[in-house]
């Protein structure tokens, strides 16, 4: 039960950080907002404010601003549709920013509360490992990986995990930084039994906090995630992973039970990584979704004229009906998976 309670706390955190961002953007732009509601589908309650309604329904899986002329044509001045180009912008990408904004504060909070945060600099050089058969040694900091597979400057030791992780066994390049100068060996990261993963053989510094360490360090775990959420969609179109592996709710929850088990600084750092997660998927151009949006807005921008608002309102609709078949899918192989 607490961690249903848990899961429904960041769920509503969530979603109110996402739907603030369209909110207060409209609300600073003049638009009419009818609607601000946290949750879907029946009502719990509501409030009648002065020009907008503000309501909790019972799912908390999604939420939503309800702005005059949003999904059709109005003569309301001060409707979404009449008004300019960044206005309307700026509403659809607000949400999705202040999510990547309450990761990156989530993340400091973290960072900042005394965890010990692995860095890309060596503490040490396991004997005999790919490293250290490269001429590695303590101190050297590294700065990028080049794989066959995959390739990324390093900023933390995240970035080393999620490389190996990709490129396996294959060749890599590894670009270090030794008294001021950079240096780049080849190697080839092995299958280490006793470990029971590939790696490449070094034991990492803990990263310097401070001020300006913690916001580094939130920055760049931010910009791990972002990077994490497209190659996973990319392994999902390729075909790498099974789709059956997508997460939906169910699993999230059981995720969040087995996050508490380590602490609060686990749940509210998973919390951090839903959050930024939430905000890059809205941003992806499929109708329904704010990137969607964005998606007809850029085209208005490049023909020069609005799209028929009626046809876009139907596609919207259209692919919303199938984002919630995909999400009942997705929550149906959760229940199969735990039962």
């Amino acid at each position: 039960m607490l961690t249903v309670l848990w899961a429904v706390a960041i769920f509503c955190i969530i979603i109110f950080i996402h739907e603030f961002g369209h909110f207060i953007t409209a609300k600073l732009s003049g638009m009419t907002v009818h609607e601000f509601s946290i949750g879907m589908g029946p009502k719990v309650f509501g409030i009648n404010g002065k020009k907008t309604k503000y309501s909790l329904r019972i799912l908390p899986l999604g939420g939503y601003v309800k702005l005059e002329g949003e999904d059709g044509e109005s003569d309301d001045s001060n409707a979404f549709c009449n008004k300019s180009w960044i206005s309307r912008f700026l509403v659809l990408f607000s949400g999705a920013l202040m999510n990547i904004i309450l990761g990156f504060l989530i993340f400091a909070i973290v960072y900042s509360s005394g965890v010990s945060v692995a860095s890309n600099t060596i503490a040490k050089v396991v004997e005999e490992s790919p490293l250290d058969n490269a001429g590695l040694m303590a101190g050297d900091k590294i700065v990028k990986l080049e794989g066959e597979k995959y390739s990324t400057s390093v900023h933390t030791f995240n970035d080393i995990n999620l490389f190996v992780s990709v490129n396996g066994e294959s060749l890599a390049k590894v670009t270090f930084e030794r008294d001021g100068k950079k240096y780049t060996k080849s190697l080839t990261p092995f299958f280490d039994e006793k470990e029971n993963r590939v790696i490449l053989g070094m034991n990492p510094a803990p990263t310097k906090k401070g001020f300006t360490g913690v916001l580094y360090l939130a920055f760049w775990e931010c910009v791990f995630v972002i990077k994490s959420v497209f190659l996973s969609l990319w392994w999902l179109i390729t075909g790498v992973v099974p789709a059956s592996s997508v997460s939906g709710p169910v699993a999230i929850i059981g995720e969040i039970g087995t996050a508490a088990k380590y602490g609060w600084r686990t749940v509210v750092n998973f919390a951090g990584f839903i959050s930024v997660n939430l905000g890059v998927m809205n941003l992806l151009p499929i109708p329904a979704l704010d990137g969607g949006r964005i998606l007809f807005l850029i085209i208005e921008k490049i023909r020069g004229k609005a799209m028929n608002p009626e046809k876009e309102g139907a596609i919207n609709f259209i692919f919303f009906a199938i984002l919630i078949l995909f999400m009942l899918l997705v929550t149906f192989s959760d229940i199969k998976r735990i039962f």
